[in-house]
């Protein structure tokens, strides 16, 4: 169990690093491609349930309707459309609004020890001891060092502080102190 407990004397956390221009360039990129592939999701899934709708209804039903309901039909997969839209709009801006307040500040470099391990639906995230006594610090990782990090393993972490995400994770050597 010694082999276990961690030395917060040894755990060091450095703040504001700047970003390299290749950093910045790589997120931004990335930042783009999310909201692209989010509307051609939207329009895909909302034009596929028009269809479960259209099969769904009466061969006798579909010949008596009118233009205004067409109008009507149409205008629903508009607002539903608009609906999804704008929730996945508010997604992204929270995300640009931390991915500008990381450009800001910085990245962030933690010498530390994994203390725990969780994976969602979404991502995979590995969580560490912060400088300070009890201070837990839950980042989002790929999904091959999720896979390769267990708990207990010593890791300096860079990491975005607001989109709480790594960048990198290498392995802690002792004479690197």
């Amino acid at each position: 169990m010694e082999n276990h407990q961690i030395d917060y004397m040894q755990i060091q956390l450095q703040e504001n690093i700047p970003l390299t221009e290749e950093e910045i360039a790589q997120m931004e990129t990335a930042q783009k491609a999310v909201m692209r592939i989010a509307v051609i999701t939207l329009v895909a899934g909302i034009f596929f349930i028009g269809i479960i709708a259209a099969l769904a209804v009466e061969k006798e039903t579909l010949n008596n309707l009118k233009y205004y309901d067409y109008i009507a039909f149409a205008a629903i997969g508009l607002l539903m459309f608009s609906f999804c839209y704008c929730i996945a709009w508010l997604v992204d801006r929270y995300s640009k609004y931390n991915w500008k307040k990381d450009k800001l500040n910085g990245k962030n470099r933690l010498t530390s020890v994994v203390i725990g391990r969780d994976k969602t639906e979404h991502a995979e995230y590995l969580t560490f001891s912060g400088p300070i006594k009890n201070e837990k610090i839950r980042i989002e990782v790929k999904q091959e060092d999720y896979s390769r990090y267990k708990i207990g393993s010593k890791v300096i972490v860079t990491y975005l502080k607001f989109s709480k995400r790594a960048l990198d994770i290498t392995d802690f050597k002792y004479e690197d102190q």
